[in-house]
């Protein structure tokens, strides 16, 4: 079973690029709060530059971000492959 996440990349180098991370190897997902907006921070053994977490999602709202917590805590009991897609405006379960 495999639980994958597929965000997009934030950054100048990586911007609109698709990122996947196995959900089992994110030590840690914390809510970080902007001026305008909230992300979802994912922390993992494979980030490319140790103590800069991956940002999987910004939204506008926090309570958004708690909806794609809950979908995680759902996904981890998962018995089959998935792909859960991240893009800016919405967030989905898709299928492999």
């Amino acid at each position: 079973m495999t639980v994958l996440v597929r965000f997009l990349q934030s950054g100048a180098f990586h911007a609109g690029e698709f990122l996947s991370i196995d959900l089992s190897r994110i030590t840690r997902l914390q809510v970080s709060h902007q001026r305008n907006t909230c992300e979802l921070v994912a922390h993992t053994p494979e980030n490319l530059q140790p103590g800069i977490p991956y940002i999987i999602a910004r939204r506008d709202h926090e309570y958004l971000l708690r909806e794609i917590l809950q979908d995680f805590q759902r996904l981890k009991t998962e018995t089959r492959d998935i792909i859960y897609e991240i893009t800016e405006t919405e967030a989905r379960q898709v299928s492999r």
